[in-house]
């Protein structure tokens, strides 16, 4: 079950793609069996003070990883786009203990590659910092084929849950067949943290 999320970006590129590939939520300590990635070969002490090699769960679509900023902004110089959506941000979040930190970025990048693979940059970090395992996708807004910008809209959002919702079907996941409603974000955090809101006083009357 993946549950899915777009937003666009207007303040700066940089900030949300050091968000996406901050290394301190997409490493991963045991590599025994995991697929390893390029961007962070630091070595760090594990718990066992035994030394073991970090990898980190970022790969770019249509750039690369270690340079996905400067290629995004140098798309936007190209044609002259430097200005409002600069970029969309995506999540894809999964039910704990449903998918392995290795498929889940695997699956995070297939949907980058059928939502936006043949026309934008994407960059795609899972983060392990959670129970729930779940991938960001920062997408630039302006095509690298033709200068032309994503049209973020509700089709656009559907065909992203559609496209998620395929994929985990594809891997024998569960997929949320009927969703229910946005809770204001206040209030989620609200209820989480045990304070009074009025839907769940509604609920203990």
């Amino acid at each position: 079950m993946a549950t899915t999320k777009i937003w666009p970006v207007r303040d700066s590129l940089k900030r949300v793609v050091d968000y996406a590939s901050n290394p301190e939520k997409t490493t991963e300590a045991d590599l025994a069996s995991v697929i390893r990635y390029a961007m962070n070969g630091d070595k760090t002490a594990a718990d066992n003070a035994e030394e073991t090699e970090k990898a980190c769960y970022v790969t770019g679509v249509n750039c690369s990883a270690d340079t996905a900023l400067e290629e995004m902004i140098n798309t936007q110089k190209l044609f002259g786009k430097t200005g409002g959506n600069v970029a969309y941000h995506c999540y894809q979040s999964f039910k704990p203990g449903e998918v392995t930190p290795e498929q889940c970025h695997l699956l995070g990048v297939e949907l980058a590659r059928r939502m936006w693979g043949d026309r934008y940059q994407v960059l795609v970090a899972t983060h392990l910092d959670r129970d729930h395992l779940h991938n960001h996708l920062v997408c630039c807004s302006v095509s690298f084929i033709d200068g032309k910008k994503f049209n973020d809209n509700k089709a656009a959002y559907s065909r992203l849950r559609r496209l998620s919702d395929e994929i985990c079907r594809e891997e024998g996941l569960s997929v949320i067949e009927k969703p229910r409603g946005k809770i204001p974000r206040q209030i989620h955090f609200a209820e989480k943290n045990g304070e009074p809101t009025r839907y769940n006083l509604m609920r203990e009357a």
